[in-house]
C-alpha cells in the first residue's frame, strides 16, 4: 500500500501499487474519473525525493523511494 496526500486539505488516498509512480498513475485515473484535467502530469522534485501532480487545483503528492 502506498499513500499519496493532498498538499493542499491533507486527504490522503492509498493504492495497491508497487511503486510510488504507479500509486501516482491510479491516482490520475481515479481524480479523471470525476473532473478530467487534461493539463494534469506526474512531475518529480529536482532531488528526486518525492513525486507530486497538480490535479484540478489541488497538489498531490509521495515520496518517492
Amino acid at each position: 500500500m502506498i499513500e499519496v496526500m493532498n498538499l493542499d486539505t491533507g486527504a490522503i488516498w492509498g493504492f495497491s501499487a508497487k511503486t510510488p509512480y504507479e500509486a501516482m498513475t491510479k491516482l490520475k485515473y481515479s481524480l479523471d474519473l470525476k473532473h478530467r484535467d487534461p493539463d494534469a502530469r506526474i512531475n518529480k522534485t529536482e532531488s528526486g525525493r518525492c513525486l507530486y501532480m497538480d490535479h484540478s487545483g489541488n497538489t498531490w503528492s509521495v515520496i518517492n523511494q
